[in-house]
């Protein structure tokens, strides 16, 4: 037996959450020797990047692709993957005002922009500077870095319209991050106005990035990484739950239906909300926003070939479409589209409770956009409930968060990870970053000599 195949744990690595830092993480730490069990308590793998297939049709939770800068998670996609996928250039979209513009903006949609709003914006480029805004919320954020027409005819809208709370109440974070996501290129951030003018007019022609995605849906990703741990020996315990028992500074047991594990560690991807309870922690006041995903069939050709777009009208229930379409051809059947159609609510709300009956309204939501031509040619609809789709960034997150880390620190075999676990609005290539330094440093703090070895043979950079 090679050091690579000889475990670094006194027992088994018990992982709860089959989404992507959950799977990374055990496909790495199989390959490293150990043992470990995964726990899912839906059917299937993949958490919030899994897919949904009606007959010749399929849908992602919303637009997954893979794009990084991080040579480590490319490496493990060409192993994961091996080439077979899409490499297509990206393009997205925001539905502004009754028009559609580029995003990130090009020069090209400046000139589109109606002339008072962008003489506003202009005044603002200029005036901001010499004014004072706080830094805690979003609306203090938003104000200082792209000043009040923008706040007050972009950002403000959707954000309210997306969370469902006042961008006073909401933390800067929000901001700071969930801008850079939507936008995903690093080399188009767009930090405050004076950057948005800059990288439009001197990056704007610039190539737009390429992604990555699997032929037949994200899920195809998540289950060849399945496949791969469980050939390792790797074990995932699907539908069912997972329930801990710890005592004073240890997690003792998780419980997988009537099947119980004494853990050497436990690494949890489910909402941190949900381990606090479960070891009888205070909670935090700390929520999760739900999402309602509205898959649209239609016997008609997409009539515009975004693969993405924002709609902020509070005018409209759809915050954000994608068509599935243009990720792959292989989603959807010649000649036919599909749309992905999100609308945010919380668990157990009316909207959630009584999705049915918002059906009608997103349809004419798509013919109102120009994305559906007639209703007519409507095939069919689909309603996919996502419990924990976006942590809620309220302005005093910062310390409920802390809180919850300091309760659950006591326990030195817990571990977070993934976008629920660490409360932390992220993409799939972050949380594939997450797993991999997760699984160094568990590897490294395992005290074995062949730890270091074991990493690399598992596929991680050697050092740090």
């Amino acid at each position: 037996m090679s050091k690579a195949q000889i475990s670094v744990f006194d027992g088994p690595v018990v992982i709860v959450g089959a989404g992507v830092a959950g799977l990374v993480t055990a496909h790495l730490l199989a390959e490293a020797g150990a043992e470990v069990v995964v726990i899912e308590k839906l059917p299937i793998v993949g958490g919030l990047a899994r897919s949904f297939r009606y007959d010749d049709f399929v849908f992602d939770c919303g637009p997954h692709r893979f794009y990084t800068a991080n040579p480590n998670v490319s490496n493990y996609l060409d192993r994961v993957l091996a080439r077979h996928g899409t490499f297509f250039p990206r393009k997205s979209e925001v539905y502004f005002k009754g028009k559609y513009y580029g995003w990130p903006i090009k020069p090209q949609n400046l000139v589109q922009l109606p002339p008072k709003l962008a003489a506003k914006s202009f005044v603002d480029l200029t005036m901001n500077g010499f004014k004072e805004y706080g830094d805690l919320t979003f609306e203090d954020y938003i104000l200082r870095q792209y000043g009040p027409t923008l706040y007050e005819h972009f950002f403000r809208g959707y954000s309210e319209k997306f969370l469902g709370i006042n961008p006073r109440e909401t933390h800067s974070d929000w901001a700071k991050v969930g801008i850079n996501r939507a936008i995903i290129d690093d080399k188009a951030q767009m930090q405050n106005l004076f950057h948005l003018l800059k990288t439009t007019l001197l990056d704007g022609n610039a190539e737009p990035p390429r992604f990555l995605y699997p032929r037949g849906g994200m899920q195809e990703a998540w289950v060849q990484v399945s496949e791969m741990f469980e050939a390792l020996g790797g074990r995932i315990i699907t539908g069912t739950g997972a329930r801990l028992e710890g005592s004073d500074d240890k997690i003792d047991a998780v419980w997988a239906n009537d099947e119980r594990f004494e853990p050497s560690v436990v690494i949890w991807t489910a909402p941190i909300t949900l381990a606090c309870e479960q070891l009888n922690l205070a909670r935090p006041r700390l929520d999760y926003l739900g999402l309602l995903l509205y898959n649209i069939m239609v016997s008609e050709e997409p009539r515009r070939d975004y693969q993405w777009c924002y709609y902020g009208s509070k005018k409209l229930l759809i915050n954000r479409v994608s068509v599935p379409r243009f990720f792959s051809p292989d989603t959807a059947p010649p000649g036919t589209g599909g749309y992905c159609c999100e609308v945010t609510c919380m668990k157990g709300d009316s909207r959630w409770e009584h999705a049915e009956r918002l059906t009608d309204w997103v349809i004419d939501d798509l013919v109102k956009v120009g994305m559906i031509r007639n209703r007519a040619n409507v095939i069919d609809a689909r309603i996919e409930r996502l419990e924990a789709s976006y942590p809620i960034y309220h302005k005093d997150y910062p310390g409920q968060l802390d809180l919850a880390r300091q309760q659950l620190s006591r326990f030195k075999n817990f571990q977070l990870a993934g976008r629920t676990g660490l409360f932390w609005y992220n993409n799939m290539d972050h949380s594939m970053e997450n797993a991999m330094q997760l699984t160094k440093r568990l590897l490294r703090d395992s005290g074995q000599a062949d730890a270091e070895e074991a990493a690399i043979a598992a596929g991680l950079p050697a050092g740090a």
